[in-house]
């Protein structure tokens, strides 16, 4: 009898290191995506996996088993793996129907409110922005005078930055406000929610990791490059454009005990995850945990540092074979990676490159520019994740030394951004 991986959701940076890992165990590998998706991305790479399968909502659990049924997909997956943040949930609960009723509850990765509520419920001191939910766009308009600003808007249920928005005053609530009423989730859906959370500056981080048994490792820890974009209307929104990677072996005492009480409140007990934090006098304070691997080519940047396999250590672990032994690669270099979406930053990298003998400069996904409806089951991900000229990787003995330089390549003339503030995403 065949092994099956099923993967639901396709990777949004082209990688696919769950596939590369499940075809060497000796898995058939399967991915469940939206076919708009599938057709549009193979516009550029072309799919490891042995069968796709298309459907028109991921996020449904049903329709995926479904849908795999109907392709002739017999067996029971093995192994169950979102590859993209939007169908995390979806996974979860494939997983627990699969599993059946005697196998007791799987675990269903909770929204950004859900988290936020579990651990103001566990230790209403928590660190974090003071926030509050609204079930639609025009609800937060109509508390414009409760809120305080400046403050920060984001979907419960978005990933990739996509309708985060940063309000400094009460003027400016009805512009973004029509814009959010316009934006749709991947796969055209709605949200499901949003929170409003007041501003917080501070340099923002990520910790990247797994768990296995409520045993949590951290791998890396990355501190992020935050780019802010002004729009015609004068809305203020974000791209997460960097990440400056770190081995995590020697962990901070405070970033360890962040970590901890995480998994163990929200009750995440196995599998990869990844923690978003922002620093405000010395003490972190929780933004959001995805449990799953990070998209933006940050798989890479974990293997670089740390030698260790991110995604191989995570499948072993959903597939119950356990934690690997761990051996973090003994160099301590700072390793970043940088998105560029302008052709000024692009041209700066490579006079950088070419004055200093250093870094490089990897070629883009190069995935198409498509004129779509903003109702399109694309224009989020086209909106997101299309227009990446070229990434700029770079090692240094510091963390400050690649930041020192990813900000100056940003920081060209014609980039229309905002360098004095900082997101709270």
């Amino acid at each position: 009898m065949r092994k099956i991986f099923l993967q639901i959701g396709a990777t949004r940076d082209g990688q696919n290191p769950y596939c590369a890992v499940a075809k060497r165990e000796g898995y058939f590998t399967v991915l469940a995506e939206m076919g708009d998706f599938v057709d549009y991305q193979s516009l550029s790479i072309q799919h490891p996996f042995d069968l796709i399968v298309r459907l028109d909502r991921p996020e449904n659990p049903w329709d995926v088993l479904q849908a795999c049924l109907r392709a002739g997909l017999l067996e029971h997956p093995h192994v169950v793996l979102a590859g993209f943040e939007a169908y995390n949930a979806s996974a979860g609960r494939v997983r627990e129907l699969l599993a059946g009723p005697d196998a007791g509850p799987c675990f269903i990765p909770p929204d950004k409110y859900a988290q936020r509520m579990a651990l103001r419920k566990a230790w209403p001191r928590f660190p974090q922005p003071e926030f509050r939910f609204f079930a639609s766009p025009l609800s937060i308009r109509d508390a414009r005078d409760a809120l305080l600003y400046p403050c920060v808007i984001k979907p419960v249920d978005g990933g990739g930055g996509l309708g985060i928005w940063l309000v400094e005053e009460a003027s400016q609530l009805d512009a973004v406000i029509a814009k959010l009423v316009e934006t749709v989730n991947y796969g055209g859906r709605g949200f499901s929610g949003f929170i409003v959370e007041s501003w917080l500056a501070g340099d923002e981080y990520s910790l990247q990791g797994v768990v296995d048994n409520g045993h949590a490792v951290a791998l890396t820890c990355c501190q992020k490059v935050i780019e802010h974009h002004i729009d015609s209307d004068g809305c203020i929104s974000f791209y997460e454009s960097g990440h400056v990677a770190t081995s995590a072996q020697h962990l901070p005492a405070t970033f360890a005990s962040l970590m901890n009480f995480c998994c163990e409140t929200l009750g995440y007990r196995q599998g990869a995850f990844h923690i978003d934090f922002i620093m405000v006098n010395g003490e972190p304070h929780f933004l959001e945990m995805g449990f799953r691997l990070s998209g933006m080519g940050v798989v890479n940047l974990v293997q670089e540092v740390t030698g260790i396999n991110w995604a191989d250590v995570a499948f072993q672990i959903e597939a119950g074979n356990g934690l690997p032994r761990l051996h973090f690669s003994p160099q301590s270099q700072a390793i970043g990676r940088l998105r560029l979406r302008q052709r000024l930053q692009h041209d700066a990298a490579e006079r950088w490159i070419e004055q200093h003998q250093r870094g490089q400069l990897l070629p883009p996904l190069n995935l198409p520019k498509l004129e779509v409806s903003p109702r399109s089951s694309l224009y989020s991900d086209l909106t997101r994740h299309a227009g990446i000229l070229a990434t700029f990787c770079l090692a240094a003995d510091s963390r400050d030394e690649v930041l020192a330089v990813f900000h100056h390549i940003l920081e060209v003339p014609a980039l229309v951004s905002r360098r004095d503030l900082l997101c709270a995403e």
